[in-house]
């Protein structure tokens, strides 16, 4: 008699949602080192709000993008800023997998934005999203600033990120 063993792992869309948040907080906050700027308005933020805003809209599939944009204070026009796509259609991904090398490789093709910059995260979800507390704000001008694809840099079997930056 043969005994055949198999493994089958599944992801919900709880664990797939909590992996890219989790995965999206640690390549913005490359990008803001790579900047020259301190991380750490990045990381309180994401510990007081945004996390568990992305992870929200996420699993109910409304998060549509994640935008990090770099600005001079008092003004109305980014000096950068990267975008970060959902797609919620992963189904020919068996694994969970995230491009850092990739990513960091999409820095040298970007601007670095002036020194005396700041930043901030924004998310933009579709109509009929749950409530997670998020006010509702304009964007800053792009001003010149072309969009340029990077590709996929995390990849889930239901929840895609890529990323798109301004140069």
């Amino acid at each position: 008699m043969s005994v055949a063993n198999t493994f089958a792992q599944t992801f919900t869309r709880t664990q797939t949602a909590i992996f890219v948040a989790d995965k999206m907080r640690n390549l913005m906050k490359a990008l803001v080192i790579d900047a020259g700027l301190n991380p750490t308005a990045l990381m309180d933020a994401w510990s007081d709000w945004l996390h568990d805003a992305a992870r929200k809209l996420m699993e109910t599939g409304h998060l549509t993008t994640l935008i990090i944009e770099f600005y001079q204070p008092g003004s109305n026009t980014a000096s950068g800023r990267w975008d970060f796509p959902i797609r919620y259609d992963g189904t020919d991904i068996d694994d969970m997998w995230v491009d850092v090398d990739y990513f960091r490789q999409s820095f040298a093709k970007a601007p670095r934005p002036p020194a005396g910059c700041s930043y901030r995260v924004l998310l933009q979800h579709s109509p009929g999203a749950p409530s997670v507390g998020l006010a509702t704000v304009q964007l800053k001008s792009l001003g010149s600033l072309a969009a340029r694809e990077a590709g996929t840099v995390i990849a889930t079997p239901d929840i895609m990120a890529s990323a798109t930056y301004y140069r």
